[in-house]
């Protein structure tokens, strides 16, 4: 399992089960023998602000890998909506929190991730 040495800017790890995108990353020394830890910053796929979390250089991390992709919603049903992917043209069934749904209309533009064969959308592009 990686290590939190291997953690760089913008890479995806799990932090209280939820996958986070690491900011930046900083060294902290602590202690009289100049130990050190890292400071890693973290902002979660639909929160705005930015947090930090101290650990051992060699912690364990779980690192996963996320892709980001452009679509459009071709409609909403009662909990899901479906959005065309706009490279593949592919339809793919997506899940959304409940502010980001509420918001959706037909043919507005998402940024939707495939994390673990499941799919979200995260954000409504602007302009729509």
């Amino acid at each position: 399992m990686p290590t939190a040495t291997e953690l760089e800017k913008g890479s995806y790890f799990i932090h209280n089960n939820e996958p986070v995108r690491v900011t930046r990353k900083e060294i902290v020394a602590y202690g009289t023998h100049s130990h050190s830890k890292l400071k890693i910053f973290f902002q979660g796929l639909n929160e705005k602000g930015e947090k930090s979390i101290n650990l051992h250089h060699m912690d364990k991390v779980e690192i996963v890998d996320i892709i980001r992709k452009l679509g459009q919603v071709i409609s909403k049903t009662n909990n899901k909506v479906q959005v065309m992917d706009m490279v593949s043209y592919e339809t793919i069934e997506c899940n959304a929190a409940p502010e980001i749904f509420n918001n959706l209309n037909e043919s507005d533009q998402v940024t939707f991730i495939d994390f673990k064969g499941s799919f979200e959308i995260i954000e409504k592009r602007e302009g729509n």
